[in-house]
């Protein structure tokens, strides 16, 4: 790595968050105060051979703490898996809980100095704006629980009365992403999935009400709770679309509307760039939250491109809180020309000093 800074230095309260873990393992965390709004890292690889981890955001929660991933028959991811990578879940026997995040992780070898992005997701937050119930104004967007920065889905306004003891909703957690050479969603190469949002905290776990999110991760990410069972007849493609009155405006999405108001949000799928990835062909849009105002590019990359991620690993829902970055350098490039070779070692050994000082 030759440099790290942020994109937007202007967000109130960014700041750089990147720490040596140990040996050549490096730490990025979420740069930001707000959980809606954040800004992008931009890092300078040097040539050589790295390890991507990334996990995404969780949904928000009324208990501040995500569940590990919760199977159809309510128990949950074994612990051991949650540990091995890395994670920080238990399995929460509650009901209307948000939906951790995934993790994913990829080895890559990068053949020239490659300008990358790091999107970090911001986790989903539970909680009302006003005395809002049953009324179209809690779709309004002034009303609505932001979802996580990197796409999270924001929530409708809940709450009943002033004592503000039925109150609240849980938006959905970021996707946590690397992007190669532009910082646009056409340019992703990694993807880590946020857990969904939740219903508000009335219920019973695996029973009435039981609103909870799906978890993110997985190429085919987890659906929704409704009163404790998972709904996974539907696969949402609103990419981090947020609630409204009636059905969505995108073609891709679920086309079913009404007025319940007991079940959790979808989690966001992972994905990489591999030999064996399924690369969408044409036009991909991308949109605002209302699914309007729509962007439509190629991916940039092909199989062909010098970008293929090796030894991918996905696992979903094991990750509570804003997502976070760990990069692990294996291996340094093979100089061409002692030249080369002299002035990497002299970037690479001045970066490794740089983050030890200011660890």
């Amino acid at each position: 790595m030759q440099s790290v800074s942020l994109v937007n230095t202007s967000i109130d309260g960014a700041k750089l968050k990147y720490s040596h873990l140990e040996n050549n393992k490096y730490l990025f965390e979420y740069p930001c105060e707000r959980n809606d709004e954040c800004t992008d890292y931009k890092v300078i690889f040097l040539p050589g051979v790295y390890k991507f981890e990334l996990y995404g955001a969780s949904g928000g929660s009324h208990i501040n703490n995500a569940s590990s991933y919760r199977f159809e028959n309510n128990s949950c991811i074994d612990d051991q898996i949650v540990l091995k990578y890395g994670g920080n879940t238990a399995c929460q026997k509650v009901s209307s809980n948000g939906g951790a995040g995934g993790y994913i992780s990829g080895k890559i070898k990068l053949k020239k100095l490659t300008a990358t992005f790091l999107t970090i997701g911001g986790q989903g937050i539970f909680s009302h704006n006003s005395i809002c119930y049953w009324d179209d104004a809690c779709f309004n967007i002034e009303h609505l629980i932001k979802g996580g920065c990197g796409g999270g889905g924001s929530s409708s306004d809940y709450c009943v009365d002033s004592n503000t003891v039925d109150c609240g909703s849980g938006s959905g957690g970021g996707q946590t992403a690397v992007k190669f050479i532009e910082n646009d969603l056409w340019h992703r190469v990694l993807v880590s999935g946020g857990g969904g949002g939740s219903d508000d905290k009335n219920g019973e776990f695996a029973k009435t009400d039981d609103g909870s999110g799906g978890s993110g991760g997985n190429l085919t990410a987890q659906s929704w709770f409704v009163d404790g069972i998972l709904h996974d007849e539907y696969i949402a493609f609103g990419s981090g679309e947020a609630a409204r009155l009636g059905k969505s405006k995108n073609p891709n999405a679920v086309q079913i509307n009404g007025s319940l108001d007991i079940a959790g949000a979808g989690g966001g799928s992972s994905w990489a760039l591999t030999s064996d990835a399924i690369i969408p062909q044409g036009l991909i849009n991308a949109s605002e939250m209302f699914y309007e105002n729509i962007i439509s590019k190629e991916y940039a990359f092909t199989k062909h491109s010098g970008y293929l991620f090796e030894d991918v690993i996905h696992v979903p829902g094991i990750w509570n809180g804003h997502g976070k970055i760990i990069i692990t350098i294996l291996d340094s490039y093979e100089c061409q020309t002692c030249l080369n070779c002299i002035k990497m070692k002299i970037n690479f050994n001045s970066f490794i000093l740089l983050i030890e000082v200011k660890s």
